[in-house]
């Protein structure tokens, strides 16, 4: 299968101090998760593969330059607050239709006609999930995206993401330190440590624990 995103010896400093030194490829349909601590280079990564920070190596999407290609919500998105979420929605994407797309209506409903603002943190993450599941991106990036959902959020996220890696053959990828709002989601697991990237994909399908997994990873290298 020929990858979807591929990520060769990206690489970058701030600096004489280096942050990322990584290599990725991740196939269409795959749900990567990508877990670390605080200040590992997760949202770097993202700001490098959504071109806002320079950074040496190559990112390609089906082998093309990945501008137009990937589209992601960082940790802390510009939205406008007194806007409703349909005018928004209409505004990021360009689309005087946006609100209409029918995986917009089925995730938001109501919402849509609710001032961005006046929003709990839960159903702002709708909100910015839609506007990614609405576009015509080939990877999409959610950044600390779990942080901060109630269990019925959680439910909605998983049956949308669900949805789109069945029908759309996306690739997402995704970081969070919420762990249970990803559960049966990842296809691929991965731990941002000291500038690089390790797979412990192997470790969570053996029973399906990110939890145990992560722990695992961590107590083996810091020894």
């Amino acid at each position: 299968m020929t990858s979807q995103l591929d990520v060769v010896w990206l690489r970058k400093s701030f600096g004489a101090r280096p942050i990322l030194d990584v290599a990725l490829s991740l196939d269409a349909g795959d749900f990567c998760l990508i877990l670390g601590e605080n200040g590992a280079g997760k949202s770097t990564f993202f700001r490098c593969l959504l071109e806002l920070d320079n950074h040496d190596g190559v990112v390609e999407v089906n082998g093309k330059r990945p501008r137009r290609h990937i589209l992601g919500i960082l940790d802390h998105p510009m939205l406008y607050p007194r806007w409703s979420a349909a005018a928004n929605l209409r505004y990021v994407l360009n689309d005087s239709h946006a609100d209409k797309i029918p995986v917009v209506q089925d995730l938001l409903g109501d919402l849509l006609r609710r001032p961005y603002g006046k929003m709990s943190t839960g159903q702002r993450k709708l909100v910015l999930l839609a506007t990614l599941l609405a576009s015509d991106a080939d990877v999409l990036l959610l950044d600390e995206f779990s942080n901060g959902l109630d269990q019925s959020t959680r439910s909605r996220f998983r049956e949308a993401v669900h949805r789109d890696l069945k029908e759309r053959g996306r690739t997402i990828i995704a970081t969070g330190h919420d762990l249970y709002a990803f559960e049966s989601l990842p296809t691929r697991v991965m731990v941002l440590r000291d500038t690089q990237l390790t797979d412990i994909t192997a470790d969570y399908f053996s029973d399906r624990d990110l939890t145990r997994a992560y722990a695992q990873h961590v107590a083996r290298n810091s020894a």
